[in-house]
């Protein structure tokens, strides 16, 4: 009977992503395979760095340190990016902007495949930012530029699925493939991966350029919001990046602890931190995109990204008190159930209040904002759980403060949006 009933819900979610897929064109497919095969590859790799940078520095503050240490450098590098290219984005083809992005991406791989001590991680992850910088900001617009207004959030939901389907199944393969065979493994397979996803863009470039160079000298201004740099706009798009600086605060400062509380309190194997991140960050954002793409699209983004974050929230203090991984998983499952609901609503809030013209640019400041928050979040993150050894609680509870500060941000974008409209 239960699978009878998954089978059936499965089958409806591939009705709607065909249904939209056939209405968006194949434009859609081209940039939904190649986001699938890069967040894949890059999945792959999460559970074996941790275990390959204890096998270098061995002690645990030294470990968790570098946790933080790499995922600041590559915030800071794809932040450094963001702001440039999102500009570029408005102004060049935004196709040739996400190839050059992909020609970087394997050599990320490379490094970790052949490191040989914690500075090639970090030169690998310092690519990894680059190319995430340099490609976000136009994968992002280019979506937004396909999608009808009305169906915005929903045609975002769709193309969360992208990573989020390979946040599903490379966390565990990638954790499974270490522990079953040797631990760099995965890293074999995500340079593959990088490279299908390359060609999979280069075989369909010339329909993408013909998109991109039509879509970029449409000046259709949305919801009467003007598309030029008037005092509300920047007022708007400085909330925004307020908004996502702690969103991004926040996140860096969570995934130092959690992966530090799952090596180290409960004793996870790759294999173990694969599921995890599996189920917490993969399952629970697939089951919602669809239902938080309908409820952005029927009751507005604003208050679908206000109440998830209050109710989301305060969840995170249960987490430190998981006595094994399994409810550890179950728990970040559901916070990332409820988070992941607003996910569509974020990027189609951006994509209404900032407009078509300044689009890439709008894409480009909110992300670097986020990246902001996340370079120094890794670091708060390291420090916080050496310094409050062996209480767990507290670095978790430090986790929500950022969170809770993106509330004024988003009930003051309300004023910013109208008094433009005005």
């Amino acid at each position: 009977m239960v699978s009878r009933e998954l089978g059936t819900a499965l089958f409806k979610i591939l009705g709607i992503l065909k249904s939209y897929f056939s209405r968006i064109g194949l434009t859609f497919w081209v940039l939904w395979m190649t986001m699938f095969t890069v967040m894949f590859a890059q999945y792959l790799t999460d559970p074996p760095v941790p275990f390959l940078l204890e096998g270098f520095l061995v002690q645990e503050a030294a470990v968790v340190a570098m946790i933080g240490y790499l995922y600041s450098i590559y915030s800071l590098a794809s932040t450094a990016i963001r702001i440039p290219s999102g500009i570029l984005a408005d102004k060049i083809e935004r196709s040739v902007i996400i190839l050059v992005s992909l020609c970087l991406l394997p050599t990320s791989y490379l490094l970790l495949l052949f490191a040989t001590n914690s500075w090639w991680i970090l030169i690998s992850f310092l690519i990894y930012g680059v190319f995430e910088g340099l490609s976000m900001p136009s994968f992002d617009s280019m979506v937004a530029d396909l999608a009808p207004q009305s169906r915005r959030a929903m045609v975002f939901a769709i193309y969360s699925f992208s990573w989020i389907l390979s946040g599903i199944f490379a966390p565990a393969v990638g954790g499974f493939l270490s522990d079953e065979f040797f631990l760099r493994f995965p890293f074999i397979l995500a340079f593959f991966m990088s490279i299908t996803g390359l060609l999979i863009y280069l075989g369909c470039l010339k329909r993408l350029k013909s998109h991109t160079s039509t879509n970029q000298t449409r000046t259709v201004k949305p919801n009467g919001i003007v598309a030029s740099p008037t005092t509300s706009l920047k007022r708007t798009l400085s909330l925004l990046c307020g908004m996502q600086f702690f969103n991004g605060l926040g996140n860096g400062i969570l995934y130092t602890i959690t992966v530090a509380f799952l090596m180290f309190a409960l004793g996870a194997t790759p294999t173990e931190l694969g599921i995890v991140f599996s189920i917490g960050f993969g399952v629970a954002a697939a089951l919602a995109q669809i239902p938080g793409g309908k409820l952005a699209d029927k009751f507005g983004s604003k208050p679908v990204i206000a109440v998830c974050t209050l109710i989301s929230v305060p969840l995170l203090l249960l987490q430190p008190l998981s006595t094994n991984v399994f409810q550890f998983a179950l728990i970040l499952g559901l916070i990332g159930f409820i988070g992941s609901l607003s996910t569509p609503a974020y990027f189609a809030w951006i994509a209404n209040l900032i407009g078509t013209e300044k689009r890439g640019k709008g894409y480009g400041f909110t992300s670097a904002a986020f990246g902001a928050g996340a370079i120094i979040g890794p670091i708060i993150g390291s420090f916080t759980w050496t310094l409050l050894q062996p209480n767990h609680f507290l670095p978790f509870a430090l986790a929500t403060i950022p969170f809770f500060l993106t509330i004024p941000f988003i009930v003051s974008i309300k004023k910013a949006k109208e008094s433009q409209q005005g």
